[in-house]
């Protein structure tokens, strides 16, 4: 039996980018067993994998995949067959596909440690309410990088899948998470509360309309984040359902525009604040790169110094004789002037904030790799004998730092720029923004950290 996919669909911006795959929904598929179409909807989604250099997006909504096409696609997505498509694979839309539990294990297994996808689209699946699929789902999600979580309009997960779903939720990358249609009630309002006001919540967007929520209970959502939550700048509770009890059409009115403007002020001060650190961390970063840096710092105890061990390997340095570039006279001053110095650089990072980017700065093993490193022993001849042996041990290192980020597109994905003019595409842009955003969440300088205040206690 075979099936032409061939037929009328509506043009995206991206259909012509030679990354993407995006399905074809053929009628035809309807009218055959469901297990049948699953099959056929995966072969011919692999085969046009096979046929592209690289895969940067998958668009595969609506495609009839069900269950077995799902876990027939990621097996072949971990075979060394498909292993190109998943290290560059960054976008996964799965929308409408009949996905229920054994399709979400399979998808969990593919974003179990993948520092690559970004974006994943599970909307308008069935998925699966068992605590023990959800658990492994949200186990993956934890373990993974991904930026986007789509669950939109997945009215059988309900209150069950929320309940167990939030409170295992500790994925530091997430930053859009999208929760609407999903016949969430008042009695998940608990269970967003208590995730939205942890530690743990690192979302710049969540989206929860189109729920019953009720009015009050939405309120004690936007109450909780005004009170403890410094990330979220963008909430969408719109389309609420509304109880008799919530008053009459006036009271009510007067109820949500309240909530709405202290929620309006509420994001407005969290993004105000999360630009401040982010810029403040980066510019850190770069003077402490100058004043800190020193080569044998990789070897400080095995492992990342802390602000006092930095310090005063800088002091023990400028005794060392032959050394070209001396450390400043600043480590002559006291370690708690020191300290004040750099809270001045740095006034609305925390005192933990900084001291993770002094930390990172002043090791030498997070400096960038270059493709080809080669010190040849002449050139090396002149530095101190602790610099030799560091730059030696960095030269003969293969492992890859984590936090340097693993994916950067192919010049010509997306980008139809003159030469003259590449260093304005979108698509390097973007790759440079989610780098950086990796290195943020890595020193935890992602979002404001209202403990500031209190760093002379922390000392």
């Amino acid at each position: 039996m075979h099936f032409k996919l061939a037929s009328q669909k509506i043009r995206h911006h991206y259909d012509d980018d030679p990354a993407t795959v995006r399905s074809v929904n053929h009628q035809r598929l309807k009218s055959v067993s469901v297990r049948l179409a699953s099959t056929i909807a995966a072969r011919n989604i692999i085969s046009a994998i096979q046929r592209r250099e690289i895969v940067h997006r998958l668009d595969i909504g609506n495609s009839s995949m069900g269950d077995e096409g799902c876990v027939q696609l990621f097996n072949f997505l971990d075979s060394p067959a498909g292993r190109r498509c998943k290290h560059s694979l960054t976008e996964l839309y799965l929308t409408r596909n009949g996905i229920g539990a054994k399709g979400l294990l399979a998808v969990s297994k593919f974003i179990k440690d993948n520092d690559v996808l970004r974006e994943l689209c599970l909307s308008g699946n069935p998925l699966s309410t068992d605590a023990d699929v959800i658990a492994q789902f949200t186990t993956a999600l934890n373990s993974s990088r991904l930026c986007t979580l789509q669950l939109i309009h997945n009215g059988t997960l309900s209150d069950t899948f929320i309940r167990a779903f939030l409170p295992s939720l500790n994925a530091p990358y997430l930053r859009q998470l999208g929760l609407s249609a999903t016949n969430t009630t008042r009695i998940a309002v608990p269970a967003i509360i208590e995730y939205v006001t942890s530690s743990r919540c690192k979302l710049d967007q969540l989206q929860c309309n189109a729920n019953s929520l009720t009015l009050p209970g939405a309120r004690e959502i936007i109450n909780a984040i005004e009170r403890e939550n410094y990330s979220l700048f963008r909430v969408n509770f719109d389309d609420l359902h509304i109880e008799e009890y919530d008053g009459d059409d006036g009271e009510r009115a007067l109820a949500w525009q309240e909530g709405w403007r202290i929620l309006n002020n509420t994001t407005q001060r969290n993004l105000k604040k999360k630009i401040q650190v982010k810029t403040q961390a980066i510019a850190l970063l770069l003077y402490s790169r100058a004043l800190f840096l020193r080569s044998g710092m990789r070897d400080l105890h095995g492992g990342a110094p802390d602000f006092a061990s930095v310090s005063a390997l800088n002091r023990l340095s400028a005794n060392i004789e032959n050394t070209i570039y001396p450390p400043s006279m600043f480590f002559q001053l006291p370690e708690e002037i020191q300290q004040e110095i750099i809270a001045l650089l740095a006034p609305d990072l925390s005192h933990r904030q900084r001291i993770r980017v002094v930390a990172f700065a002043a090791d030498f093993r997070t400096l960038p790799h270059l493709d080809e490193y080669h010190l040849e022993p002449a050139n090396t001849a002149h530095l101190p004998t602790f610099m030799r042996a560091s730059l030696s041990r960095q030269a003969g290192t293969t492992t890859k730092v984590p936090y340097e980020g693993s994916w950067k597109p192919p010049l010509w994905w997306e980008c139809t720029c003159p030469e003259v003019e590449r260093r304005n595409c979108r698509t390097l842009h973007r790759w440079k923004r989610e780098r950086r955003d990796v290195w943020l969440t890595r020193v935890g300088c992602d979002v404001w950290e209202p403990e500031f205040a209190m760093r002379d206690a922390e000392l």
